[in-house]
């Protein structure tokens, strides 16, 4: 695979915020709102010593994550073997000197999106980079997140075929009238079954798709819950030594270990939405913007009912928001102690989760938990926990041979295609086909006629009856003029639409949906089409790891 080509993202036409482009271009202007500057060797050596060295990770608790991870990386495993890389990275989060490279993503159907691989493969990458760096013992994890309920962001898998967008979905799932709770938990039958069926005939016949098919229904197998099958999926594509760690936080004994950050939480339930905010004042008064906006407390019950947020009243008072549930601070202090699994973290909450369970020297982010990322400052002053760097994750755009031809066919890139396809079709129709067949016929016919009236008196001086004639031979003229015309304007016609034909092709491909290839095409597209899993190898060794740029990878 080939060098990428680097492209700037102030190039792209889609908004990026000022915040995002000082992260990228300048941090120094923001190094009051994050951990430090995760370009730096050294501010990278400086967080995983702080992420090693945190006093309230011992040894019991570092075995105890540990132990439960290992049981759930066999259950996301074929045959139940943990792999010898994914045993050394759980060794190293046993180990005292051991750190992590952390990313997480909403566990999207047959994988998600391309960004969600772009995500795994930089944390890949940047583990590597820091076990160099370091010489520490570096552990790739990827936090499920499974518990969120909004089962529409992961429901469907988008598929190019013929040049436009088909989708795989699942239906559904019947909550009668409550929202149906963390969609990792999620598990279908027939649904299932007919997703798969749609996926199958989306992608084409390929030399890949027998494997390719056989790893996502094994993974997918009726009645496996979506958390599962997304980790099982996703470990099958990857290379054999890659030794991604999975952890489903969804697990009371996970949720035992986080137990006291729920805890303050209850205990002082206005403190995190404080902190958020008068970071957002920092951050809107230096001219940037607030990603998120908390709540108190930024806590959810997991229970029949579903996922329900618990907001407080300016009394004090708690209350299950959709119930008439109004318990005690006591009550869910009790609830706590016996059943922490029925808890789960708001989007303020849930990084410091993540960074209490495990040494997280840095986590890989999109463009939006960067932002939010520098909101949480106080957040995590407040609970003692060390804040890991945030890394970009790499963003990028596949493109295929047959969309390279029209790029060079029409002197076109990458930013040209992301706006209004109707106003490139005129640009580029403007620039190929300069030739105004209504001014050529239009200037053609003056002279015509104009040889025909100096022809007919010189005509009508040799046989007087020849005028008749004349203005026959006129009207054929015109007429065969017109006809001329008429096909030449079919031609024309033709030429128009295989360019727009050519550009809808195009701007589908790196655009679909008028969204960038990666937030809406899934993997398993391309991994059909070029190579299978042998693919995201490629990529893992093509993908830079300095990703303050887009990158442009032609297949």
């Amino acid at each position: 695979m080939q060098t990428p080509l680097r492209l700037s993202f102030s190039h792209l036409e889609r908004s990026f915020s000022r915040l995002f482009e000082a992260y990228t271009g300048d941090f120094e202007a923001l190094r009051d709102y994050y951990a430090g500057d995760p370009w730096s060797a050294g501010a990278r050596a400086d967080a995983a010593t702080r992420a090693a060295e945190a006093d309230y990770r011992d040894r019991e608790a570092r075995h105890a994550v540990a132990d439960v991870l290992a049981e759930q990386n066999a259950r996301f495993t074929a045959h139940g073997a943990l792999g010898e890389a994914t045993q050394a990275h759980l060794e190293a989060l046993r180990d005292p000197e051991g750190v992590a490279v952390v990313t997480g993503q909403q566990v999207g159907l047959f994988g998600g999106p391309l960004y969600t691989a772009y995500k795994t493969l930089t944390t890949l990458q940047l583990a590597g980079r820091l076990r160099e760096e370091t010489g520490r013992p570096v552990a790739p994890v990827f936090w499920l997140a499974g518990e969120d309920h909004d089962f529409a962001e992961v429901a469907s898998a988008a598929l190019l075929r013929h040049n436009d967008v088909a989708r795989a979905r699942l239906p559904e799932p019947r909550s009668e009238g409550r929202n149906a709770g963390p969609v990792g938990r999620l598990a279908f039958e027939d649904g299932l079954a007919e997703a798969l069926g749609q996926l199958d005939d989306a992608l084409p016949g390929s030399d890949f798709k027998p494997p390719l098919m056989e790893a996502t229904r094994a993974a997918y197998a009726p009645g496996t819950p979506l958390g599962d099958a997304f980790a099982r999926l996703l470990r099958a594509l990857l290379p054999d030594d890659a030794g991604l760690v999975f952890i489903d936080p969804d697990d009371a004994r996970l949720k035992a270990q986080a137990a006291p950050l729920f805890r303050q939480e209850i205990e002082a339930p206005r403190a995190t939405e404080a902190r958020v905010a008068e970071a957002s004042e920092h951050l809107e008064a230096d001219g940037y913007h607030a990603q998120i906006t908390a709540r108190s407390p930024n806590l959810f019950l997991l229970d029949d009912a579903g996922r329900l947020p618990l907001d407080l009243a300016d009394d004090g008072r708690f209350s299950v928001r959709g119930t008439p549930r109004a318990p005690a601070a006591a009550d869910l202090l009790e609830r706590l102690r016996a059943a922490p699994a029925d808890f789960s973290p708001g989007v303020a909450l849930r990084p410091l989760v993540q960074d209490r369970l495990l040494p997280t020297a840095a986590y890989v982010a999109g463009p939006a938990e960067v932002a939010y990322h520098g909101q949480l400052g106080g957040v995590y002053e407040r609970f003692g926990i060390e804040r890991p760097l945030v890394y970009l994750r790499a963003s990028a755009t596949l493109v295929e041979k047959k969309v390279q031809k029209v790029l060079d066919k029409f002197d076109l890139d990458l930013p040209d295609f992301e706006g209004d396809r109707e106003r490139l079709f005129q640009r580029v129709v403007r620039r190929e086909m300069d030739a105004d067949l209504d001014a050529i016929f239009g200037a053609a016919q003056p002279p015509v006629h104009q040889a025909i009236n100096d022809l007919k008196p010189q005509v009508e001086a040799v046989d007087a009856t020849l005028g008749p004639a004349v203005e026959a031979a006129r009207a054929e003229i015109a007429d065969a003029l017109d006809e001329l015309k008429s096909k030449a304007m079919r031609a024309e016609k033709r030429d128009r639409d295989e360019v727009r034909a050519q550009l809808a092709k195009a701007q589908v491909n790196l655009f679909p949906e008028g969204a960038p290839q990666e937030r809406v095409v899934s993997v398993l597209y391309f991994l059909n089409k070029y190579g299978g899993a042998p693919l995201l190898d490629d990529l893992l060794g093509a993908l830079s790891l300095d990703t303050r740029a887009h990158q442009v990878l032609r297949l």
